[in-house]
């Protein structure tokens, strides 16, 4: 009579599972890998934060402070100062992943280290907020406050403030977008702000929720995106 030995996958071909086994593990270190990270895991070291920005070249354009310090008409760069964590934290899984476009800023996304970066920008978001300088506008204040209704264009400070330092509470309107992931606008640099808010209206830029940006950008003029500037960059 034949006898039959059931033998288990491993022992039929060990060489067949040790690949599977492989292949599996190789998948769930890729998941892992690829996940983005999330502020709530994190909790920022600011001092450290403070050396790495320096060591890391962040302060060579944003500045040690978050505030620049440089001639910026030609390089657009973003003031950090008291700027909102969850923001920044989002904007830089958004250079990582392509999602936002800057070629510089892709390059220093994918080389910094995630604990570096948590670290980083806490740092930023506990200087004292940025503040304005320029000389503010009344067309902009208006466009601002009030927006223009009937052109379907909202008042920015219906999710950023009225002193444009951003929100704590639910955005009217806009439920599904979390306050935390509104940034501080008020006191930021003038031609940072011309470079954004013309690239949400062109369509080059389209990382906010739900695409409220380029909704509300879509119909501004060249004047009054130079009106929103002046006013925005002047608060304080």
């Amino acid at each position: 009579m034949a006898t039959f030995i059931l033998r288990s996958p491993l022992q039929l071909a060990p060489a067949l599972w040790r690949r599977v086994t492989l292949f599996y593990v190789s998948l769930l270190y890729l998941a892992l890998l690829c996940q983005p990270l999330i502020a709530e895991e994190f909790s920022g070291n600011a001092a450290e934060g403070k050396l790495k920005a320096a060591d890391e070249r962040c302060a060579e354009c944003h500045g040690l402070d978050g505030n620049i310090h440089a001639f910026n008409e030609s390089t657009k760069i973003p003031k950090l100062a008291g700027q909102s964590p969850d923001y920044l934290l989002k904007q830089f899984q958004d250079f990582r992943s392509g999602e936002r476009k800057n070629d510089f800023m892709a390059i220093m996304a994918r080389n910094l280290d995630d604990a570096d970066v948590v670290d980083i920008l806490a740092w930023y978001a506990s200087q004292p907020v940025m503040t304005g300088s320029h000389e503010s506008s009344a067309q902009g204040e208006k466009l601002f406050l009030e927006g223009d209704i009937k052109r379907g264009i909202v008042a920015c400070a219906s999710c950023h403030g009225r002193d444009g330092k951003g929100t704590r509470e639910p955005v009217k309107g806009y439920p599904d977008l979390l306050p935390e992931l509104v940034p501080v606008v008020g006191g930021q640099d003038w031609h940072y702000l011309d470079q954004q808010l013309r690239d949400w209206r062109a369509g080059e830029r389209t990382n906010s929720q739900d695409g409220v940006m380029n909704n509300v950008t879509k119909n501004l003029t060249d004047a009054e995106i130079n009106a929103l500037n002046d006013f925005i960059s002047a608060l304080k």
